[in-house]
């Protein structure tokens, strides 16, 4: 690296050096996507608007996804920290870039992690209704959530192995209960392709085009083994495969789901009316009896997100707090188990509190999902606009600058753009229309932190990206 450009770097002390391998990597991104929870339930809101086409619509998110992972991985492959994106963008754009990029990945993570715990309620509490107790009611979901954030949080501070380690037994268990149904329905179709789906039948090039922006939001997450930098074994090659991996094995998943289940269904258009599309199809292939097997590993991909989420947010913002840009109790490590403590309980209130008080104020748990998954799908795209945008300028201040690299970030750049716009406009019914303004007061709070920082302590700001373990020359 060039000795002009290469900043003072710090090395963690706190956090749990070289502590995991490959798989346990690997479990991070994929519990992050909660992928059985995905296969799960929007294949029929993709086919809203792809129709038959809507496993073309999967097809090409995976695509743009993979796109996204080759800019994770090229920085990877150079550069490791806890600070994930966060360091990343640093490296590119600088300390504010930097920090406006953590802070929208901050957002993502945390309020994924709310999802996690509303859709474990749910989906928890179908099954108690199953077996006569009122899981619906909100008296039961309250608990559920309080439980739910309690649990992944002790988990998270117990210890990251041991978190990971669950995450990926969950995930297991689930997506192989979803994946069961799938492969039961197409085998009963006789194993014939289906033509319709094949032929594209109904399907319109503006509604597959959209359905690649839902489909791309199935992945959201996905980077989040790039938080573990400071933990992996050998980060500069595990992280790089844990993130293409995730995104290539989850989106092979969700193209198969989502054949199998407009397949399973009959037609696009008959799938979109199901309001429970996996246990349907159980019950439609004679396999009643699973259906509360469906619910709990639904429930266990739900919870398997919540603790991913709590562990990637925490560990951005405790090298935020090592650097000085957030307090510095925020950069604190358990002196035992070697995680961000401090971070994790910070967080953990807003995980919780933020469904309650929705729920308790008369949202139905899923419009409260709706609502919550919106804000957050933009704290991970602007994380993921501004990664894009700064690789060039990472690279070329290694000396490394490649044309491919350079195509790579404008690809990128205006695939995620064209996200942004499709979530914006056609301007959304109310109150989904304010989702982009209640993400942009929140980031707007964390920028006037780092403003107020930049001028009071301008030194701290200077050590935004600054820890990196073990420097690639």
């Amino acid at each position: 690296m060039s000795s002009e450009f290469a900043p003072p770097t710090q090395q963690d002390r706190g956090l749990a050096d070289r502590s995991m391998g490959q798989v346990a990597v690997l479990a991070q991104s994929v519990a992050a996507i909660a992928p059985s929870a995905v296969m799960a339930s929007l294949p029929a809101l993709i086919v809203l608007y792809a129709g038959e086409g809507a496993w073309v619509s999967y097809v090409a998110a995976v695509i743009v996804v993979v796109l996204i992972g080759c800019c994770v991985a090229l920085f990877g492959r150079r550069l490791a920290s806890s600070g994930s994106l966060y360091t990343y963008v640093a490296r590119g754009l600088g300390p504010a870039g930097g920090f406006a990029a953590g802070w929208g990945i901050v957002i993502g993570y945390i309020c994924i992690a709310m999802l996690g715990v509303i859709g474990g309620g749910v989906y928890l509490g179908s099954f108690l209704t199953e077996i006569g107790i009122a899981g619906a009611s909100t008296t039961t979901q309250v608990i559920l959530y309080v439980v739910f954030a309690v649990v992944a949080a002790g988990l998270a501070i117990a210890g990251i192995k041991l978190s990971t380690r669950l995450g990926l037994v969950l995930e297991v268990i689930s997506v192989s209960a979803v994946l069961i149904v799938f492969i039961v329905v197409v085998v009963q179709n006789g194993l014939s392709l289906d033509t319709s789906q094949l032929r594209l039948e109904g399907a319109t090039f503006d509604g597959v085009t959209f359905g690649i922006v839902l489909a791309v939001l199935g992945f959201v997450g996905f980077e989040s083994a790039a938080s573990l930098g400071a933990e992996a074994k050998n980060p500069h090659r595990a992280i790089p495969r844990a993130v293409l991996g995730s995104a290539v094995l989850v989106g092979l998943m969700y193209i198969f789901a989502t054949y199998a289940s407009v397949l399973g269904f009959g037609s696009a258009e008959a799938l979109s009316q199901s309001a429970a599309p996996v246990s349907d199809l159980a019950t439609g292939v004679g396999m009643d009896a699973f259906t509360p097997v469906i619910d709990l590993g639904v429930t266990a991909s739900f919870f398997a997100v919540a603790i991913a989420s709590i562990n990637a947010a925490s560990r951005v913002l405790y090298t935020m707090g090592e650097e000085g840009v957030l307090p510095a109790a925020v950069g604190q490590a358990h002196a035992t188990y070697r995680t961000p403590h401090v971070a994790i309980m910070l967080i953990t209130p807003f995980v919780a509190l933020v469904p309650i008080v929705m729920v308790l104020n008369g949202s139905a748990p899923l419009v409260a999902f709706g609502y919550i998954g919106t804000v957050g799908t933009f704290g991970y795209m602007l994380a993921y606009l501004l990664m894009a945008a700064s690789l060039p300028v990472f690279l070329r201040r290694r000396g490394e600058s490649s044309p491919m690299a350079l195509i790579l970030s404008v690809v990128v750049v205006l695939s995620l753009l064209y996200v942004f716009y499709k979530n914006v406009y056609p301007v959304p019914p109310a109150p989904l229309n304010r989702m982009p303004y209640i993400f942009a007061a929140v980031l707007l709070v964390g920028l006037a932190w780092y403003l107020i920082v930049r001028v009071t302590h301008p030194e701290r700001t200077r050590r935004v990206g600054t820890y990196e373990e073990e420097p690639v020359p």
